[in-house]
């Protein structure tokens, strides 16, 4: 008797896990229950398929719904979460686009690829790409005193070598895009500064972290570290005083801001990782209010981010300054442009509005330096 009741148990159990879904859809009977965060990371929107005869027999109207159903469904963040929880903790596995070291450092592996070399375009791309650039650099610089900085951000596998997993061949590397662009820029005399070089050498020599263990990018402390000497670098060069961010005031926490944890958070676990301790500028945004303030075109990558969503370019930089994301996109401090795409007859006036353009790309995306400036500023040049 005891063994049939215990079997009627489980049964029910089984029918109201597979009615979860359907009672969290369709009814408040499970309101306030299952909860937890959005997921974290890009998800492209999918509408539900428009029915017809054709969509219907060539069956892209059955797979484009079912995309539609499983995006829709209210239990999608719990169901992903438990699934990855579980994954993580009992086979110890995690997306195939992270790798983790023992002591719960998180790479995305494209930047271990990149340090391998795996990305190397090869000498003779970089030597034409440099030699481009500093024509264009040559050009800016006669015609409207516009001078270019390359900015190579931190990279964290290069930061955190000794950290990344032995299933990766560090030691039989021939040649990588960062070490070939060092010497072709060195070569044409381009402005170039070395902020992945420089956080290395003082890697042992600051109390605050300049890489998070969870995070992708430089970590806040470090990108307004970056900010600041971008900020006296273009002083120099122009030979005037510039505003200086105030970096008097730091606190160090275990409760992070932004995006310091943000490969953490895109593993979409159910239990947060391991707390890490932080480091952030207080009150820097204050200025001694010097006159000299440098319209500067800021074209990059992701690590931009950190230097423009905190501000640093709507109070230290001039009002002609502009950030084009990957060359693609583009945005303005006065946001009359906010994510834009840039038009072709766009390109050269936005250039020639800038006392300097900063190229600024961590050594993974080097593979592409510029996006498509130094090609589109070389034609565009060469036809004036």
């Amino acid at each position: 008797m005891t063994s049939k009741i215990t079997k009627y148990i489980c049964l029910l159990l089984l029918l109201f896990v597979l009615l979860v879904p359907f009672l969290k859809q369709h009814t408040g009977i499970l309101h306030g229950k299952f909860e937890v965060d959005e997921l974290k990371g890009y998800f492209p929107p999918v509408d539900s398929a428009h029915f017809s005869l054709v969509n219907w027999m060539d069956g892209s109207y059955q797979k484009k719904q079912e995309e539609f159903l499983k995006r829709d469904l209210k239990i999608r963040p719990y169901a992903v979460r438990v699934n990855n929880q579980l994954h993580y903790n009992a086979l110890g596995e995690i997306r195939r686009t992270i790798a983790e070291s023992e002591d719960g450092y998180l790479f995305d592996v494209g930047y271990i690829y990149a340090l391998q070399g795996k990305d190397f375009i090869g000498t003779q791309k970089i030597k034409e790409q440099s030699e481009k650039l500093q024509a264009v650099a040559e050009y800016l610089k006669e015609e409207n005193d516009t001078d270019i900085i390359v900015a190579v951000a931190l990279d964290k596998a290069r930061f955190f070598k000794e950290k990344i997993p032995s299933q990766y061949d560090l030691e039989n590397v021939d040649s990588t895009n960062y070490e070939t662009y060092l010497e072709y820029l060195d070569k044409e005399k381009i402005h170039f500064l070395d902020f992945n070089k420089y956080f290395l050498e003082q890697k042992n020599n600051s109390e605050h972290k300049f890489a998070t263990k969870q995070g992708v990018h430089w970590s806040l402390y470090g990108g307004l570290i970056a900010a600041d000497s971008i900020l006296s670098y273009v002083g120099k060069l122009k030979g005037k005083e510039v505003n200086r961010l105030d970096k008097s005031e730091i606190t160090k926490t275990t409760e992070v801001r932004k995006e310091d944890d943000d490969i953490g958070k895109s593993m979409n676990m159910y239990y947060p990782l391991e707390a890490d301790t932080f480091s952030y500028f207080e009150h820097y945004l204050f200025m001694d209010k010097k006159p000299y303030r440098p319209n500067i075109g800021l074209v990059g990558d992701s690590f931009c981010w950190t230097i423009w969503g905190q501000d640093i370019p709507h109070h230290y930089w001039g009002d002609s300054t502009l950030f084009m994301y990957y060359y693609n996109q583009v945005w303005d401090t006065k946001w009359e442009l906010s994510g834009e795409w840039i038009k072709e007859k766009q390109k050269l006036d936005f250039a020639k509005r800038q006392d300097v353009i900063v190229l600024l790309f961590t050594p993974m995306n080097m593979n592409n330096l510029g996006g498509d400036f130094i090609d589109d500023m070389y034609d565009l040049i060469m036809v004036h």
